[in-house]
């Protein structure tokens, strides 16, 4: 593929440098102007006895945000002028410094990523409360929000291909910075708006570093060590967003959920230059490796389906639970710092279990132990409801949710790499994208779903251990195809 002529090269990094830069200042700005200004306005609906909460601005009073819209649009300019870069290997020109500087800029864009979308359980309580909602009304901020995580799986599936990875991320990292100052607007139908974008931004961006990773990593050992990554960014991006909400949302608000996002998108997109462009071809075979096996088609397309189902289920569950978890552990007299103690405590703990995860993928393979912990997860919380402690005391209800939220959300930070580790390398990004699609189309179900539920803790934990019960389902029906499937391959190989 011929390289773009210099001048044309030269325009499109001007526009990428300058609608960067708008992007940065303005988020800064408004970043700023959302603490330095009065909380006595007109347009604000929270309470006025405590000057350090943070309050809703009139748009008026935001050009920043109309400035970054136009900073982010110079970008995506930029990045069309640019074209498509040439495919590379996936270990062209990296050695062992290179790989493992991408493993960690990936990971942690992946625990940032997954904190955003952790975040919309902890804001609905206190916007609730901002604007007298109901939860069914409450939920559609979750729903808007993985509307545009599911379009912006669709929307960078495309970019990747079109623009390179390294244009993909810069847009994604400069999209969600910018959409941050959703923690400024005025009402609850801004926040809807400014949600959605945001979830544009960062529904793209899960599998655009699965991939990454799943590629950087290689060898024998890729799908346990993507999966061991995965577990402790969604560990960590939860513990980021549950200890926001324990140690900041107390001071300024649940706006700061939101607003937080500036800072850390910014430092995310200035690590742009160390994302490799496009890794889309397959390195070479060294000396002596055996030969790549390709599944029948056939059995590759009943995988593929039945991953999708339990892609949609996974989300059903980790985006019904995470964001009503925060207001049913509330449920029964616990107090809201101790509730949000326990949800940090409970992604704490996911940390040294990446370890045996990584052991357990290695051991049983990667879909039989996401059929083990859906069935133990299942079983665990159908004993502690059929007990009838949940039912009566509050902290065991609360203790049950936050149990039920470690198992799901383990299980969602697995089904993703098993997808990378599964496809063939010339179609990863695209099968991962899909895949990563469907569950996010899940997730726009979980959350009014579980609305329907939320006064009642123990049928929350009915409807989650049916769910897990037909992931389980789901998982072992996949693994079992699939080793059917290079069974088949067998003789050949011998």
């Amino acid at each position: 593929m011929s390289t773009p002529a210099p001048g044309r090269s030269t325009g499109a990094t001007l526009l990428l440098s300058l609608g960067s830069l708008i992007v940065l200042v303005s988020s800064a700005v408004a970043f700023y102007h959302s603490f330095a200004m009065d909380p006595a306005m007109p347009m604000s609906h929270m309470p006025a006895d405590d000057d350090r909460k943070l309050h809703g601005m009139a748009l008026s009073e935001m050009p920043e945000m109309f400035t970054a819209l136009g900073g982010l649009l110079l970008v995506v300019a930029g990045a069309a002028l640019r074209g498509r870069p040439k495919a590379v290997p996936a270990d062209s020109g990296k050695g062992r410094g290179g790989r493992l500087l991408i493993t960690v800029i990936g990971t942690a864009a992946l625990t940032i990523d997954i904190s955003k979308t952790s975040t919309l359980g902890f804001v609905i309580p206190g916007l609730r409360t901002e604007y007298g909602l109901d939860p069914r009304t409450a939920s559609l901020l979750a729903v808007c929000g993985l509307t545009g995580t599911a379009a912006g799986a669709l929307l960078f599936g495309v970019l990747t291909d079109r623009i390179g990875r390294r244009s993909s991320y810069l847009i994604a990292t400069l999209g969600f910075t910018a959409t941050s100052m959703c923690g400024s607007m005025p009402t609850f139908e801004g926040n809807l708006v400014m949600c959605a974008l945001m979830g544009v931004a960062v529904g793209g961006l899960a599998p655009l570093l699965i991939t990454l990773l799943t590629e950087t990593v290689g060898g024998k050992v890729r799908g346990s060590v993507v999966v061991a990554l995965s577990v402790v960014a969604t560990a960590v991006g939860y513990l980021v967003a549950a200890g926001s909400a324990l140690w900041l949302e107390p001071v300024f608000g649940w706006r700061i959920l939101w607003l937080i996002g500036a800072p850390t998108g910014a430092v995310l997109a200035l690590l742009t230059p160390f994302v490799p462009n496009r890794t889309s071809a397959p390195a070479p075979a060294a000396e002596g490796a055996p030969a790549v096996r390709h599944l029948p088609r056939s059995s590759r397309a009943l995988t593929s389906g039945l991953q999708r189902a339990f892609a949609t289920l996974i989300g059903l569950l980790t985006f019904g639970l995470t964001t009503w978890v925060p207001s049913l552990a509330r449920i029964g007299g616990v107090p809201v710092h101790t509730a949000n103690l326990m949800l940090t405590v409970a992604a704490v703990a996911m940390i040294p279990c990446a370890l045996l995860l990584m052991l357990g993928y290695r051991r049983f393979g990667p879909t039989s132990m996401a059929a083990g912990l859906a069935t133990v997860t299942a079983v665990l919380l159908l004993a502690l409801t059929a007990s009838g402690a949940v039912a009566e005391v509050g902290w065991i209800a609360a203790g049950a949710l936050v149990a039920a939220l470690f198992s799901v959300n383990s299980m969602a930070a697995i089904f993703l790499p098993i997808a990378a580790d599964l496809a063939e390398p010339e179609r990863r990004g695209r099968t991962t994208g899909w895949v990563s699609l469907f569950n996010r189309l899940g997730g726009l179900m979980g959350p009014l779903l579980l609305a329907s539920l939320v006064s009642s803790a123990s049928a929350v934990l009915v409807a989650v251990s049916a769910l897990a019960l037909l992931c389980g389902a789901a998982a072992w029906y996949i693994s079992r195809r699939h080793r059917l499937a290079l069974a088949t391959l067998e003789p050949a190989v011998d």
